[in-house]
């Protein structure tokens, strides 16, 4: 493309010098017309691989595409889903001024993932006007979707507006032991304004949670007004507040001013049939991101910092908005998956059902049953015999894979499926690092064939 527009220019320099011929003006016309149809194709191209996730592709796009503004958006959007967040909010402030009149539906993208960038650097306030921006000026280009998702983040964010930014002070080595509950998902106990509590370690949560009643016993008072938000597996809404826990101790690591979204005790209790079981707390992403790299052990352990770190050829890491999202090789394809340590297992959306229909006489019918934050939700699904992941150097075999045929409205649906516990159950360890932007499973456990 850039030599394409060397060329134009040489020509039109010729131009300039030659007597006017109609061959040169038509040639002119021409060429001019080519180079608006081959900007039009990378632009169509970029949005599209923007739209569908495809960062990979966007990014070697990227390094042909000339300097200015449109360039300035791409790689504010791609900074946004890798993680930088001070370089996504420099390039795409700058990019928004040129965008806003002559491309809304590029601007609306720009201000969702500016209010993402704002809220995971802690400034609350700012976080809430983007989304105020996005609502009042350019709401028709929100799919409607996800609006009511974008209401109640802009609600949530309102809520935060005064509060202070959340911070990490290291004191020696994370090294906590983990156990399995009830529901599958892992714990870790921790002591909290000296409330001992086991807490659920969630890469699926958005936010930390507690329950209203652990709330009280923890004295934390939520700040001032209501909101909601949407279970991401079950698409219920829940009426939430908002508290703002000034420490929470992890072992060597200890956070400040961690925020906490606080639920009916009723909503965060899970149905198993003749028992329930009820959760009280959940560490969520914002505590992971600041610890930097986390490895789960596969014999109990979770392991936090720069000891944390594991050598390997990893999976590509992106965040889509507060959610990891794992890229894994399936049937030659790389393709994006959130990844949800508190789901017990995977799910594959309506996106993976289309892409892969043609398989469909090999899969068999059956129900999914997805509990989260509200209640349980059954649908019909159809179940993949035995699935092939590429995770890294790992290849990981998952059987009876629950696919759903049709949208869920919920996030589910914008990827190609949620990866839950049962990709690294037969790992040693695997782990999350924030810094490389990397997903990594460890050795195969010893009961299992090497790979």
């Amino acid at each position: 493309m850039t030599k394409f527009i060397q060329d134009l220019r040489f020509t039109l320099r010729r131009l300039r010098n030659s007597s006017g011929s109609t061959f040169a003006v038509v040639l002119t016309l021409a060429l001019l017309g080519a180079t608006a149809a081959a900007r039009r194709d990378v632009a169509s191209g970029a949005d599209a691989e923007v739209k569908d996730f495809q960062l990979q592709e966007l990014e070697a796009r990227l390094k042909t595409t000339p300097p200015g503004y449109e360039r300035d958006y791409f790689s504010g959007v791609l900074a946004n889903r890798e993680g930088l967040t001070e370089m996504s909010i420099q390039l795409l402030e700058s990019a928004l001024a040129s965008i806003r009149k002559s491309q809304p539906r590029r601007a609306a993208v720009a201000l969702e993932a500016l209010a993402d960038d704002y809220n995971k650097s802690f400034r609350y306030k700012e976080a809430a006007l983007s989304d105020d921006d996005l609502l009042k000026n350019f709401i028709s280009y929100v799919d409607p979707r996800k609006l009511q998702g974008t209401k109640d983040d802009a609600a949530v964010m309102h809520l935060l507006s005064n509060a202070p930014a959340q911070s990490i002070t290291w004191r020696g080595p994370v090294r906590l032991k983990t156990e399995r509950n009830a529901i599958n998902s892992m714990n870790t106990e921790l002591t909290v304004n000296g409330v001992r509590e086991g807490w659920l370690l969630d890469t699926g949560a958005n936010f930390s949670v507690v329950t209203k009643s652990f709330a009280q016993r923890l004295g934390l008072t939520p700040l001032p007004g209501f909101a909601q938000t949407t279970s991401g597996i079950t698409g219920i809404e829940n009426p939430l507040q908002v508290a703002v826990l000034p420490t929470l101790d992890m072992g060597g690591a200890e956070l400040h001013n961690v925020v906490v979204l606080v639920f009916d005790d009723a909503r965060l209790k899970v149905s198993l049939g003749r028992e329930a079981y009820q959760i009280n707390a959940i560490i969520g992403y914002p505590v992971f991101q600041a610890l930097g790299v986390i490895t789960f052990l596969h014999e109990g352990w979770l392991e936090a910092g720069e000891q944390a770190r594991r050598s390997g050829n990893g999976a590509h890491m992106y965040m889509k908005l507060l959610t990891p999202v794992i890229v894994c090789g399936v049937e030659g394809h790389d393709l994006p998956f959130t990844l949800d340590t508190g789901a017990s297992g995977t799910s594959l959306s309506v996106r993976y059902f289309d892409r892969f229909r043609a398989d469909i006489r090999s899969w068999k019918r059956g129900t999914n049953k997805s509990s989260g934050a509200g209640g349980m939700v059954t649908r019909n699904v159809y179940l993949q015999p035995r699935l092939n992941l590429n995770v890294g150097d790992k290849i990981v075999t998952l059987e009876n894979v629950s696919v759903f045929p049709r949208r869920m409205g919920a996030d589910l649906d914008e990827l190609y499926g949620n990866l839950g516990q049962d990709v690294v159950a037969k790992f040693a360890s695997f782990t999350l690092d924030f810094s490389a932007m990397t997903f990594r499973l460890g050795e195969p456990l010893p009961d299992q064939p090497a790979r």
